[in-house]
């Protein structure tokens, strides 16, 4: 099962310290998640987290309640550090990416241009709009993707994407009024895990047996099998640039450890020291990270707002004849007072 195989990577992670990773093919997109039957599972965790490990802030605005058939703005804001830059697949510094999943309820789509907002227009322009994930499923056209892309070029680092709501009035409406939840996942910055547990370059890497370190290699070139998401094949990729630690443990059995171009070996990491299992190798390269966010909007029926006012309207007319009544009272009270010389 999917479910069973993702949790897996997670233990793998550490355990596989010594395996490579990260072409330049391998980056982590948001459209990774249509391999997966369900994107979001039922727990809420967007599968997006399983290769994002670190945790970043992410915020969403959406109004409380929408009318049927209103164009509504929905804000993500993807806050991260302008000054510093993402660890690239060669393990040169690059731009910091930033991409989103956004899971609109059942019947919410995105907006036809005509109806785009200015502040709206002027967003997408920047980063490219959203597309559907599943593209050969229509009915689930509520889940889209905003595509990793040069967060420099996002103002104020936030994707607005133009929603409009349905109509339960219509004649082929499958909704009904009520309160559903928007969902959204926004990472920056590349991931640390792939599809088949192998670590990226923008992870940190660790010991995974104690022992002495008997040789420290630079420059070396190697191969390794990558699972990108998509699909359940593995790919061969040759890395050039990595570095290769030797660990020997104490029976003598020697263990490799290949790390990909990109994180920095740690001055203790010499031959000859002496490292125990789980010890970090190199430092941890990520400044990114990933966060998910939820929120409730209202899809409002209109007769309920009409009658709302309506309520409103007649509790204010009673409370007014009230204080009217009131006063009423007090002056004849007063007039009688004043008639018995009192």
């Amino acid at each position: 099962m999917k479910k069973q195989w993702i949790a897996g990577a997670f233990s793998l992670t550490a355990a596989l310290a010594g395996l490579v990773s990260v072409p330049h093919r391998a980056s982590a997109w948001p459209s990774f998640a249509v391999g997966y039957e369900e994107a979001r599972e039922s727990s809420g965790k967007i599968v997006c987290a399983n290769c994002h490990l670190a945790a970043k802030p992410t915020e969403i605005e959406v109004p409380q309640s929408v009318l049927p058939g209103k164009v509504f703005d929905l804000k993500i804001h993807v806050p991260y550090d302008t000054k510093i830059q993402q660890v690239g697949a060669d393990g040169s510094p690059a731009p910091m990416q930033i991409g989103a999943y956004i899971q609109l309820p059942e019947g919410f789509t995105v907006a036809d241009e005509k109806e785009w907002s200015a502040e709206a227009k002027e967003s997408i322009e920047k980063y490219g709009g959203v597309t559907p994930l599943y593209a050969d499923k229509p009915e689930r056209s509520n889940i889209l993707i905003i595509n990793q892309i040069d967060g420099s070029t996002v103002p104020g680092q936030e994707f607005i994407v133009p929603v409009k709501a349905p109509d339960p009035n219509a004649k082929d409406a499958k909704v009904n009024f009520g309160k559903y939840g928007v969902y959204v996942g926004a990472n920056r910055g590349r991931g640390q895990v792939y599809s088949n547990g192998v670590a990226s370059n923008n992870a940190q890497y660790n010991a995974p047996v104690a022992g002495t370190i008997s040789a420290v290699q630079t420059g070396v070139t190697f191969t390794d099998k990558l699972q990108y998401g998509l699909g359940n094949e593995l790919t061969d990729f040759e890395y050039t640039g990595g570095i290769r630690v030797t660990i020997t443990d104490e029976k003598g059995k020697a263990t490799v450890v290949n790390i990909p171009p990109g994180p920095k070996l740690l001055d203790t990491v010499k031959q000859g020291a002496q490292i125990k299992a789980g010890a970090p190798l190199t430092n941890d390269p990520n400044i990114g990270g990933y966060g998910q966010e939820e929120r409730d909007v209202v899809l409002q029926d209109p007769q309920r707002v009409t009658w709302l006012v309506a309520f409103l309207a007649a509790a204010f007319v009673c409370q007014l004849l009230l204080v009217l009544k009131k006063k009423q009272v007090e002056k004849v009270q007063e007039f009688e007072a004043q008639k018995q010389g009192l």
